[in-house]
């Protein structure tokens, strides 16, 4: 006001007034374009020192922190100059007018905290396992819900103790009016502390339509990216309020199960002769077996007393063997682990043959590598069964 009066001295107070009114309108305005040239100057100073790294930087202009800080900076200044505007004349409007100020450099100081969480949030997003976006997102709604706290304090000249006491007052109104938003805060905390989602898991929500990797945890709101490229948003309420698979645990133990059969025909099941298993003596992966074996029946045959030609006697079967042969051959592959089961297994007899179940796990978690190894496995065993005198079951059709 010292200024106008300066300047004008001999207009009336009431015009001085509205000029300074105008004036602090103007300076406002002017300084947001202020800032976003200051911002554009800092950042080629930065840049051009090598002050902060260059993946910083980007991200630091894309959520406006130097803008927003530079702005809030001028606001705060604009709210202690205020005398210098419009001077003590109407001390009722002035005062309205340094409340709007105080909140709007409320909201700035708000926004600049929010660009700064923005920033981390895409920094660290994927190169952490929290879920960094729904934290940072939870802090933002705390920021927001004290700053509005603060604001109105401001304008209606209360304590901020006096808004917390009403919000107790109202908290049935709230709990009944935001019950969705509530339940999905809620659940998308739970989520958070008790880890049970991150960024890049493959999860399965069978009641949502949902099988893919999570590229998003939002606060209120879990993004799956389904293997054929859907996108699907999945309530972070459901994650808690119903069953949902997480094969985080498979990839982190480094090894993804094999459980598949092979359908033999039972018709093609019989007694190995001695001419077979001279044959099959051949195999590196059942030399060892099928000697041991030869002993461990002679012996025990020669406790009941039978021959090895006898009904009664043991003898060896090549279902056995091929079974044998498919558990060593696991056994010896690079690309099964030696940490977890490993075995080959007769499941019960059905209609369509006699399953024989490979149960083991790849050591490759990868789901291309691991369907490669799956299939590499089963086309050897597949290729070789006609060895042993064996058939896959096949069902054929009738003319």
């Amino acid at each position: 006001m010292i200024f106008i009066e300066t300047l004008f001295p001999t207009l009336p107070p009431q015009l001085k007034y509205l000029i300074g009114v105008a004036l602090l309108i103007v300076c406002i305005a002017l300084s947001k374009y202020i800032a976003k040239g200051l911002q554009i100057a800092v950042e080629k100073l930065l840049e051009k020192r090598a002050v902060i790294s260059k993946g910083w930087l980007p991200l630091m202009s894309k959520n406006k922190l130097f803008s927003n800080i530079f702005f809030a900076f001028a606001v705060s200044f604009l709210a202690s100059s205020l005398p210098f505007f419009i001077g003590e004349y109407y001390p009722n409007i002035s005062s309205m007018i340094s409340r709007v100020l105080s909140c709007l450099g409320i909201i700035m100081f708000t926004l600049v905290f929010c660009s700064a969480l923005s920033v981390i949030s895409d920094k660290f997003s994927r190169s952490i396992k929290l879920p960094v976006k729904g934290i940072v997102q939870a802090i933002k709604v705390i920021l927001w819900i004290v700053a509005i706290i603060l604001m109105m304090s401001a304008l209606l000249n209360k304590e901020p103790l006096y808004f917390l006491g009403g919000l107790t007052a109202l908290s049935a109104v709230i709990l009944l009016i935001f019950k969705d938003s509530i339940l999905g805060l809620t659940s998308g905390f739970q989520l958070l502390l008790n880890d049970l989602v991150r960024v890049g898991d493959w999860i399965e929500i069978p009641s949502q339509g949902a099988d893919g990797e999570v590229v998003d945890i939002l606060l209120t709101t879990i993004r799956v990216r389904n293997w054929d490229n859907t996108i699907v948003n999945v309530p972070a309420y459901d994650l808690i309020a119903h069953s949902f698979t997480n094969w985080r645990g498979m990839t982190e133990s480094g090894g993804r199960r094999i459980k598949r059969a092979i359908n033999i025909d039972m018709k093609s099941i019989r007694f190995l002769k001695d001419e077979d298993i001279e044959k099959l003596k051949h195999m590196n992966l059942l030399k060892d077996y099928l000697s041991a074996k030869e002993r461990e029946i002679e012996e025990i045959n020669k406790k009941r007393g039978v021959k090895e030609d006898n009904y009664n006697a043991r003898r060896l079967s090549n279902i056995g063997t091929f079974r044998a042969y498919c558990y060593n051959y696991l056994k010896q592959n690079p690309n099964i682990s030696d940490k977890f089961t490993c075995m080959v297994r007769q499941l019960a007899p059905t209609t369509e043959g006699l399953p024989l179940e490979i149960y083991a796990f790849s050591s490759n978690t990868n789901w291309t590598d691991y369907e490669g190894i799956q299939a590499d496995i089963f086309d050897h065993f597949l290729s070789i069964i006609d060895v042993f005198d064996l058939r896959v079951y096949q069902r054929y059709g009738t003319d």
